[in-house]
């Protein structure tokens, strides 16, 4: 007989959860795994979310399921009762860490630091760096709105939110300028960038003319000069001369374009465009990410294409230089500096993540594991993280030592980060949380954990 799904896992509500609390959890849910937010894999997961609540919000389908997981008759009550919860029994062997009653980990190299309860909602992205006047984070929702936490008090917090003109979507990246002046933004439709000391708005520029399949089909950096002049520089879907040719030519190269912060809204620089397809002339390419190093002069891509003698899509990752000039003229022009096929396109899955330097690439393969790639000799290594859903989460350390995998393959795992040593291939530590991850990121000996009930963790 198989396991029925735990619905109060799904939904990430406790078992004596009234049904407001039950509505509020769907909602945040059901905006977090929209197919217009999530993509494709949303619509899984939506399908288990309607399940579980359509169940919990019926009295006595709820009866009936509480019964068929653990319940009991009272005859006292004259029929169904929900069991009293019942404290989680532990293996003294596996060495517990609490911190409060509901969030812990097994001994490992992170400890519990500071802990925020906002009142958010589902957050979205997340973003970190230590400045000279301490530690901060930033947290991006899915209505656009988001904060910033300097950690060494909770009053410290500064409100920032997209231009609701532009478009109403969600953050999913977030990024710091090197020196925490500057904070960048952006979902699928709009870019912003904030002033990090007070959350003013400084920019947005709208993608809707891009051919933007997802958050990370683009990338941001933000640069700061001594004298105090400051410019984003940003990979972007290729915009065709013709603006009214097909979008999808977007998707076969890169503009690297540069926009000075204070200039004119509608301001960009000439593009550098990085055009994969004109390489060796392939009959189909198409770049699932783009991310661009922080020192500015590299980009990497993930790409999909046709390459000569394979039947299949195969998955090709390539690092560009964009300091490269002709040797004529000295005009700039990228180069490909390592182009690497790493085998079938259809093995290769989201979640990816870079480190800030563009050397290492993380992403699902298989379904069952995550491959760490290094982008310039090919090599890779591999830990068996176990079934990764759609909405699976993943955190690198920005020297690649570290790799946390939140999974979604069962309710089980919902809630729980694996901390992975990628140089051992071996789970060196579990964390625990009450419920679902929404964002995970990494900076530095800091990971920071997000949850869907709008708690933000820091593990250090």
């Amino acid at each position: 007989m198989d396991t029925p799904d735990n619905f109060y896992a799904i939904l990430g509500v406790p078992i004596d959860a009234d049904s407001e609390t039950l509505k509020h959890a769907y909602r945040q849910l059901a905006r977090r795994y929209h197919p217009d937010v999530a993509g494709p894999g949303g619509a899984i997961q939506m399908k288990r979310i309607n399940r579980a609540y359509d169940v919990l919000s019926d009295h006595e389908k709820r009866l009936n399921y509480d019964t068929i997981i653990g319940g009991v008759i009272d005859f006292r009550k004259g029929g169904l009762a929900r069991p009293r919860p019942r404290p989680h029994k532990f293996d003294p062997a596996d060495d517990i860490e609490f911190s409060g009653l509901s969030i812990f980990s097994t001994k490992g190299p992170l400890q519990i630091g500071p802990i925020l309860r906002t009142t958010l909602g589902v957050i979205s992205s997340l973003s970190s760096l230590q400045t000279s006047t301490g530690f901060c984070i930033a947290a991006g929702t899915l209505d656009g709105k988001g904060l910033l936490w300097r950690t060494e008090s909770s009053a410290e917090q500064t409100h920032f939110m997209a231009d609701p003109e532009l478009t109403v979507e969600s953050l999913r990246a977030l990024r710091f300028s090197a020196q925490g002046k500057l904070l960048a933004g952006w979902g699928r439709l709009g870019l912003h960038i904030w002033d990090a000391t007070d959350g003013h708005l400084l920019w947005s520029h709208p993608l809707v003319q891009r051919a933007v399949s997802a958050y990370y089909s683009l990338d941001m950096i933000l640069i700061e000069t001594p004298a105090d002049a400051q410019e984003a520089i940003m990979a972007l879907p290729l915009l065709p001369e013709d603006t009214f040719g097909p979008r999808a030519l977007g998707v076969r190269a890169t503009d690297v374009v540069r926009h000075s912060i204070g200039a004119s809204q509608v301001s960009l620089s000439k593009p550098l465009i990085c055009a994969e397809e004109e390489v060796e002339k392939r009959q189909f390419w198409a770049i699932r990410l783009r991310a661009l190093a922080q020192h500015a002069r590299t980009l990497l891509t993930l790409s999909c294409a046709h390459v000569p003698e394979e039947a299949d899509e195969m998955a090709v990752v390539r690092r560009w230089d964009l300091t490269a000039r002709t040797r004529i003229g000295g005009k700039p022009r990228p180069q490909i500096t390592a182009s690497i096929v790493i085998g079938r396109c259809v093995d290769y899955t989201p979640p990816y993540v870079v480190t800030p330097d563009a050397a290492t690439l993380a992403l699902v393969y298989s379904d069952r594991k995550v491959r760490l790639y290094d982008t310039a000799s090919g090599r890779y290594s591999e830990v068996p993280s176990g079934t990764m859903g759609g909405s699976a989460k993943l955190a690198i350390s920005p020297d690649a030592h570290w790799l946390a995998v939140a999974r979604e393959d069962s309710e089980v795992n919902e809630g729980v980060v694996d901390l992975w040593s990628a140089y051992e291939g071996q789970i060196v530590q579990k964390l625990y949380h009450p419920w679902q991850i929404s964002s995970l990121h990494f900076s530095e000996k800091r990971l920071i954990v997000a949850l869907t009930d709008g708690t933000i963790q820091v593990w250090q």
